[in-house]
């Protein structure tokens, strides 16, 4: 048994020595959490993303490379006087 402190927003730091003996990498980083028989339980789970890699990568290019009659602004008051200017 290793000994941590929870902090006072309830955080809890998992040793590297548990998460090895685990089996737990940089890619499990969500835990279904359960009281069960005196003890709290952490249970690693996948979540599998909602949006296709490919297509994200399709949305990027898009919004990264800008379209004919797209405008950009200094500030943020520059597009409000912009979007009243519109009404």
């Amino acid at each position: 048994m290793i000994l941590v402190k929870r902090s006072r927003k309830n955080q809890v730091a998992i040793p590297k020595a548990i998460l090895e003996r685990a089996g737990l990498g940089p890619e499990d980083v969500y835990f279904r959490i359960g009281y069960q028989h005196g003890a709290i339980v952490l249970r690693p789970i996948e979540i599998e993303d909602k949006i296709p890699p490919e297509a994200l990568e399709r949305f990027k290019a898009k919004v990264l490379r800008g379209q004919p009659g797209d405008r950009s602004f200094d500030s943020m008051e520059e597009l409000i006087r912009d979007l009243k200017r519109k009404r």
